[in-house]
């Protein structure tokens, strides 16, 4: 799709996209082929598609055979959508919010795989309730902003509550980056292509234990730990050092020091 293709679609509908809702609309088509090689969709699959667009990567999507499910909360986008698609049945497409669609109502039990351009302001909390709350993905390929990719798949170091999350329920890389240029409107920033699979499934209890005591540890990301956890968790310093100690962790350490094993080794140790 152009950019002159955009422009005059835009104009059609009355569409003056918003950067603030993300409406950034993709222009390379070779980008949106890459995704979907990537996410390995194939006709047996169930793909969800968060704010389709105008639908460049919806087309590519039902180009494999896929059942697409596609959530657009424009009302001037869904209308064009459905007039676009009209007779597909491979598509249903749901007009709404993706925080208050109810997905069980659309998504098959055999699971499904999340495939989006996704909009930046909605990232963090997308990756949240995707990866913590059922149904869940098995797995995610999604454009979003660079610098939020580069959060994501951060090492030991420069680690957050975000790349905790996303490493202890996936294994993120990314893909490939994409220049501004590829959108229109030309966003202000940089965009990359995540891929995180597999989506795993683990023990609730751990799961609760182990984010109880990251936010905890995130909260004062300039304290030492030992220093963080104790005021937290109402403990004194020397009750924390020696939990520290026993899982092999400095106490001078920060909470952006820690690998998502070490996270887990002392969750297990303070639960």
């Amino acid at each position: 799709m152009t950019r002159d293709d955009v422009q005059r679609i835009l104009r059609q509908i009355g569409l003056r996209p918003q950067q603030a809702a993300g409406q950034n609309f993709l222009l390379n088509d070779d980008i949106c082929q890459a995704m979907v090689d990537a996410a390995g969709v194939g006709p047996d699959d169930t793909v969800l598609e968060i704010g389709p667009g105008l639908g460049c990567l919806t087309d590519v999507l039902l180009a494999t055979g896929a059942r697409v499910v596609a959530v657009e909360l424009d009302k001037r986008l869904a209308a064009y959508l459905r007039r676009k698609y009209r007779g597909q049945s491979k598509l249903i497409l749901v007009e709404g919010d993706i925080f208050r669609v109810n997905l069980n109502d659309h998504l098959e039990d055999q699971g499904y795989k999340l495939v989006a351009n996704l909009p930046y302001s909605g990232t963090s909390l997308i990756f949240r309730n995707f990866l913590t709350l059922r149904p869940r993905p098995t797995s995610l390929t999604t454009m979003i902003q660079s610098d939020v990719a580069k959060r994501i798949t951060a090492e030991p170091g420069e680690m957050s509550l975000l790349s905790l999350l996303v490493q202890y329920y996936s294994v993120p890389h990314i893909l490939m980056t994409v220049p501004a240029t590829d959108f229109f409107p030309i966003p202000r920033v940089q965009s990359a292509v995540l891929h995180c699979e597999p989506v795993q499934t683990h023990d609730e209890d751990e799961a609760k234990q182990l984010f109880r005591l990251a936010r905890a540890g995130f909260a004062s990301r300039r304290k030492q730990l030992h220093n963080s956890l104790a005021s937290s968790f109402h403990l004194t310093t020397a009750d924390i050092d020696k939990h520290l100690d026993q899982v092999g962790i400095k106490p001078s350490r920060r909470a952006q020091e820690l690998s998502v094993a070490e996270w887990l080794r002392l969750a297990k140790e303070l639960g």
